[in-house]
C-alpha cells in the first residue's frame, strides 16, 4: 500500500496500520535558508526528504482553487516606514489600515505582526464585508493535476479551505479582546458580516467540488480562548455542519484544525459532523489529555498529529517521546494520522523525526 492509498483508507474506514505525516515544511525552509541542513539531507529537495523519512505529506498538493474578486473595484496600497509596514484597503464603504511591526536580522525580514488591526467599528465591519462578499472561486483542474502529480504516491490532495469568520476576525482583523468588544456591543454587524462569510465558503465549495480532491481542510485556529462553547455553539457549529453536509453529499471529507487549549470543546465534537479533527495538542503543551481526546472522538473520528511540537526540543528524551507515540498509536489505530501538533519547529531535532519513523516502522510498517 502506497502512503496516497493508506492516506485515504484510514477516512474510508477501511486502513489496518497508521500512517506518518508530520509537517517539516517550515524546520526545511528554515535550515535550508540557513544552510545548516544536517549533511544526510543537503543536497535534497522537500520530497526527497520526506521520501528518505518514509513519512507523508499533508499540503503539497493544496492547488487548484482560484481567488478572484467581482465587482474588481477592491483598491490596496502598502507604505514602508522603517520598521512599519502599513496596508490599506479601500471599498465603496470606505477604507482600513492594518499596522505591521517588522523584525529584521542581517537584512533580512524575519517576522511581520499585526500590531494596530485594521477593524474596530460597524464601518471598519463594513469595508471587510464588502471583500468578502467580492471573494469568487473558481477550479483550475490543470493547476490541481499538476500538483497531485508532483507529490504522487506520497499522500492523498488535501486542499485548503478557509478558516470560520469569527476566528478570522480575531487572527487577522481586530484581535481577541477586539473581536468580543465587537460583539458585544454590535452584535448584529458582526452577524452580518459573519453571514456573508457562509455565504464566501459556499461559493468556494461549489468551485472545490469541480476538483478531484478528496480530503478537505479548514484552518479555524479553534481553542477554549478564540471559540468558548457559547461562541462556538451559535457560530462555529452550524458552519460545520453545513460544510460537511454539503462535502459528504459529494463524497468528499473535512477536518477542522483545533490546536492549543481545547478541551472544553471536545464534548462538542461528534455534533461537528466532521470527518477528523487535526492538530489536538496533548498536555503539557495543551490542556487535554489522551484519555479525554479518545473520549471525544471514540471510534468515530480520524485524529490528525498528537505528537506535541515541545517533544522535539533537545531538553526531552528520545526515549520519553517514543514511549508516547506509542501510547498515542495504541489508543487511536487505525483512525490515525499520525504527526506532530503543530509542526517541528525550526530549532527542533530531525533525528527524533527518524527515530519515530523508525518506530512506526517495526510496529506496522511504514507505507511506500
Amino acid at each position: 500500500m502506497t502512503r496516497k492509498e493508506l492516506n485515504l483508507a484510514i477516512f474510508e474506514g477501511t486502513a489496518d496500520r497508521v500512517l506518518w505525516q508530520p509537517r517539516l515544511e517550515t524546520w526545511i525552509s528554515h535550515h535550508r535558508a540557513n544552510g545548516t541542513f544536517p549533511e544526510r539531507y543537503r543536497d535534497m529537495d522537500n520530497f526527497e526528504i520526506y521520501d528518505a523519512l518514509g513519512a507523508s505529506v499533508r499540503y503539497a498538493a493544496s492547488a487548484g482553487l482560484e481567488r478572484y474578486e467581482e465587482p474588481d473595484d477592491i483598491e490596496r496600497g502598502s507604505e514602508q516606514h522603517g520598521n512599519h509596514y502599513i496596508t490599506t484597503v479601500r471599498t465603496p464603504s470606505g477604507e482600513i489600515r492594518t499596522g505591521h511591526q517588522d523584525i529584521w536580522e542581517d537584512g533580512k525580514l524575519k517576522n511581520r505582526r499585526i500590531v494596530d488591526f485594521p477593524v474596530k467599528t460597524p464601518q471598519d465591519l463594513r469595508v471587510l464585508t464588502d471583500v468578502v462578499e467580492r471573494g469568487q472561486f473558481r477550479a483550475n483542474l490543470e493547476t490541481f493535476q499538476k500538483a497531485a502529480d508532483a507529490v504522487g504516491h506520497r499522500a492523498e490532495p488535501t486542499m485548503f479551505l478557509s478558516s470560520s469568520g469569527f476566528t478570522e476576525l480575531i487572527k487577522h482583523q481586530c484581535g481577541l479582546p477586539g473581536t468580543y468588544y465587537l460583539l458585544y456591543d454590535h452584535q448584529a454587524a458582526v452577524e452580518e458580516y459573519l453571514e456573508a462569510c457562509d455565504r464566501r465558503d459556499d461559493r468556494m465549495i461549489d468551485a472545490a467540488i469541480e476538483l478531484p480532491c478528496r480530503i478537505f481542510n479548514l484552518g479555524d485556529h479553534a481553542t477554549n480562548e478564540f471559540t468558548p462553547p457559547p461562541i462556538l455553539k451559535r457560530y462555529l457549529l452550524p458552519r460545520w455542519q453545513h460544510i460537511s453536509d454539503r462535502l459528504h453529499e459529494h463524497g468528499r471529507y473535512v477536518h477542522s484544525h483545533w490546536d492549543g487549549n481545547s478541551v472544553l470543546m471536545l464534548p462538542y465534537l461528534q455534533e461537528t459532523r466532521l470527518d477528523a479533527v487535526e492538530s489536538l495538542t496533548p498536555e503539557p503543551m495543551g490542556d487535554m489529555t489522551l484519555e479525554q481526546m479518545k473520549e471525544a472522538v471514540q471510534d468515530k473520528m480520524v485524529v490528525l498529529d498528537l505528537i506535541r511540537a515541545i517533544d522535539f526540543l533537545p531538553n526531552f528524551p528520545v526515549n520519553e517521546l517514543l514511549d508516547f507515540v506509542k501510547r498515542v498509536i495504541d489508543m487511536f489505530a487505525p483512525k490515525l494520522i499520525l504527526g506532530i501538533s503543530d509542526e517541528i519547529s525550526q530549532v527542533g531535532e530531525i533525528e527524533k523525526v527518524e527515530a519515530i519513523s523508525e518506530l512506526v516502522d517495526k510496529i506496522c510498517g511504514l507505507a511506500e
